[in-house]
């Protein structure tokens, strides 16, 4: 009887181990393959690109990216370059903030009452702060609004500035406003007073194209609300600057003018903004309709008016010349005056700011 077969062990490991190294080399064929493939489906695909390109595509894509870009810039007279009325700064201001407009529903209304002022003066201890330029808010406006067009300027209005920046670099607009004395200007307080009054801040009415031709005026103190200087009120966001004499003892105004100053006038009627975006020397003009925003804020459409033209007068009853007419409003209030250039606001000159007037002249 024969005995049976008696397996051989190691012939079989052997065989396993020839059938994986079997596998292996088929996956790696197989990878491989595949990769193989897929690099000549890239390579046809790139030659495809080549080939389908315009000889001239090249040169004219390059020839585009060298080109200079030219903005053009629109005619304006101070917001605002730069922040935004910030002013309306511009700023700067920075300059206006982003925040979408309140219901008129929802705006405060304005204090009956009063608020009592704070009359700072100023000196060159005083923590010098770059002032901020003016911005200007925008919700719809319509298509037909005016814009901003440039102009001589007039005596009364001009630009702030830092004395130890010089007036290349104002920063507000403001103008002259009839006073006993004959010494006051007015401006939005977000333009001279932000935890303190600016110190060394000089006035240069009727600045033009690098001149200053009433010469210039160093700002000795700075009328703001208790309202503003404790909480920043938008409604109360107007400062009262008083100057220096000339050398010779001459008053501002006496060597300007002056425009009149009027309180509780409505809405509705039409102003002229003489006004000085940021970086810039030349002034700009507009008229349009002053309307109701709240109780407490007037809005103005008009296009154009950057960071550096917060401050700058709402003015009524112009003068057959042009220069002189009444403050009803100035360039400030609702953020700053706005965060785009072509709408700004005012605080509604009520019985607060007829207040401030007062002590400021007093």
């Amino acid at each position: 009887m024969e005995m049976p077969e008696v397996p051989d062990r190691r012939s079989r490991v052997a065989r396993m181990r020839q059938r994986a190294q079997s596998r292996k080399r088929a996956r790696a064929r197989r990878a491989a393959f595949a990769a193989g493939a897929a690099g000549i489906l890239v390579i046809a695909g790139m030659l495809g690109v080549a080939f389908s390109r315009p000889p001239s595509a090249g040169a004219a894509t390059a020839e585009h990216t060298a080109a200079p870009v030219v903005t053009p810039v629109a005619a304006s007279s101070s917001s605002t370059s730069a922040s935004a009325q910030g002013v309306n700064e511009a700023a700067a201001a920075p300059p206006h903030s982003l925040a979408p407009p309140p219901s008129t529903t929802d705006a405060a209304p304005a204090s009956a009452t009063p608020e009592p002022t704070i009359t700072q003066t100023l000196s060159s201890a005083a923590p010098a702060a770059v002032a901020p330029g003016s911005t200007v808010d925008s919700p719809a406006q319509p298509d037909g609004s005016p814009s901003g067009t440039p102009f001589g300027g007039t005596a009364v209005a001009g630009v702030l500035y830092k004395t130890d920046t010089g007036v290349s670099s104002h920063f507000c607009s403001a103008s002259v406003v009839h006073s006993a004395a004959g010494n006051l200007v007015i401006t939005a307080a977000h333009c001279v007073y932000s935890d303190g009054p600016k110190s060394d801040v000089a006035f240069a009415p009727g600045f033009h194209d690098g001149q200053m031709p009433y010469g210039s005026w160093a700002v000795t103190k700075v009328v703001v609300s208790q309202n503003w200087q404790d909480n920043n009120d938008p409604d109360e966001d107007v400062a009262f600057l008083q100057v220096a004499p000339s050398p010779s003892g001459a008053s501002l105004e006496s060597v300007t003018g002056a425009d009149q100053i009027a309180f509780d006038q409505g809405f509705g009627m039409p102003v002229t903004v003489p006004a000085y975006p940021q970086g810039s020397d030349t002034p700009i003009t507009c008229t349009a309709p002053a309307v109701k925003f709240s109780s407490t804020q007037t809005e103005w459409d008009c296009r154009g008016y950057p960071d550096g033209t917060s401050g700058a007068p709402f003015l009524t009853k112009v003068d057959s010349s042009g220069e002189k007419g009444t403050v009803v409003g100035v360039i400030g209030g609702y953020e700053q005056g706005g965060d785009s250039p072509d709408v700004s606001y005012s605080a509604y000159f009520g019985s607060a700011v007829q207040a401030l007037y007062q002590n400021a002249t007093s």
